[in-house]
């Protein structure tokens, strides 16, 4: 009983430290896109799950937070266009959220708004 109980415990300990790995990796990956970004500032991302009413059940998001100093919409609207593009042309990264569920992907400036990558 007592092999089990810590079986299990080192399962879940592994599979923690696991998640929190690929979680940091994929922050790597999403800085390092932006790193050198004069328009936006690459801060975090989140995963945001909301419940569907068709069969899918449940889209999960990745959303980008970032910082960026703004004059016009129309530097939005731009600032949204440059960050999308270069997260869909790298094949790579999204074949990867594919395999981790996301279902779509995201932009955000502040805490109110959100624009959809695809």
């Amino acid at each position: 009983m007592k092999d089990a109980v810590q079986g299990a415990v080192l399962f879940f300990t592994l599979l923690f430290v696991a998640s929190i790995s690929e979680a940091d990796e994929l922050s790597q990956v999403l800085q390092s896109h932006f790193s050198q970004d004069a328009e936006a500032s690459f801060i975090r991302y989140e995963s945001v799950e909301q419940n569907t009413l068709d069969e899918f059940g449940v889209q999960k998001y990745l959303v980008m937070d970032f910082n960026t100093p703004l004059a016009s919409q129309i530097d939005l609207q731009q600032s949204i266009h440059v960050i999308c593009s270069r997260v869909l042309a790298d094949r790579a990264l999204i074949r990867r959220l594919s395999d981790q569920g996301y279902d779509m992907i995201s932009v955000s400036f502040d805490r109110q708004s959100q624009y959809d990558c695809l």
